[in-house]
């Protein structure tokens, strides 16, 4: 039983820690965000046309990149599948 709740625990955890990190409402909101943060410089990442840009689609660009990449799965789990799959920048 403890086994059960642990992995609920661990499962509601996942399922909030892109939302939080990136400060968004959905986890395709959170997709788009870690998108532009991997693929854009910091300072233009930060810049008030990023930040519109990412306001004005509400998640619709990161569920047709779930949608790409998982098909057969709900648009908010595709998202968060694709979130943790996204490769981060490791550059310095």
């Amino acid at each position: 039983m403890k086994y059960l709740i642990f992995a609920v625990i661990l499962a509601g955890g996942a399922y909030i820690f892109p939302q939080l990190y990136e400060e968004v409402d959905s986890p395709c909101q959170a997709l788009e965000r870690k998108a532009l943060r991997v693929n854009t410089d910091a300072q233009s990442a930060s810049s008030g046309l990023a930040n519109l840009l990412l306001s004005a689609t509400a998640g619709s660009l990161g569920r047709e990149m779930a949608a790409d990449e998982y098909p057969d799965l709900p648009a908010r789990l595709g998202c968060l599948a694709t979130y943790y799959n996204f490769p981060e920048d490791w550059r310095p």
